[in-house]
């Protein structure tokens, strides 16, 4: 635990009685001197209590592990690697697959691979872009496509699922064929099954 060296009451005492026993002062006057003396008790009690800087040149691994020493604890931020903006607003970003059979699907919709000139200037990207100007996160690529695009395909999903669930509440148009109930053709023991023999 930290040494907290701090001033003695009698010393404490003495500044209040000098504040007091300034003729010159009237009350409010000697009101704000005294919370002043008070103010800067509590600031150096304060500073006196505050740890103190480990000496690092003598510190030694295991020393981490002794909570009798002062080491501060640095909580690193992990960047969302995922994460961008751009610098045209009337595009969206897409991650897909490396997979050539999806990257020529998309390439052929209009998306196109992200280039460094499309970021935001003032945006930091957390990742590096590759020799060939990509913008990749292991078995991911970064793509950009415009609204137009992207939100046609969510428009047609949508329209879709809803056509899907409309049908689920239609009687159905046609009954399947050769349908029989159980008890018109019962089971021979003779030959475990629901039919004649042929002659």
């Amino acid at each position: 635990m930290p040494t907290i060296e701090h001033k003695t009451e009698t010393a404490q005492a003495a500044q209040v009685a000098q504040a007091i026993a300034d003729p010159k002062l009237n009350n409010t006057e000697l009101e704000e001197q005294i919370k002043k003396v008070l103010s800067n008790i509590k600031k150096e009690r304060a500073e006196a209590a505050a740890p103190k800087e480990p000496d690092w040149k003598n510190l030694k691994e295991q020393d981490a592990y002794d909570t009798r020493i002062n080491i501060p604890v640095i909580d690193h931020e992990i960047p969302d690697y995922m994460n961008m903006k751009l610098k045209d607003t009337e595009y969206e970003i897409v991650w897909a697959s490396t997979d050539q059979r999806r990257l020529g699907q998309l390439l052929a919709e209009g998306y196109e691979f992200l280039k460094p000139e499309h970021v935001e200037p003032t945006f930091k990207v957390p990742l590096l872009f590759d020799s060939e100007e990509r913008y990749t996160y292991q078995d991911v690529v970064c793509m950009r496509v415009h609204k137009r695009i992207l939100y046609g395909k969510r428009r047609r999903g949508l329209e879709l699922s809803k056509r899907q669930l409309g049908n689920n509440h239609r009687p159905p148009t046609s009954k399947i064929v050769g349908t029989f109930e159980l008890g018109e053709a019962p089971m021979l023991d003779r030959f475990s099954t629901f039919y004649e023999p042929e002659a």
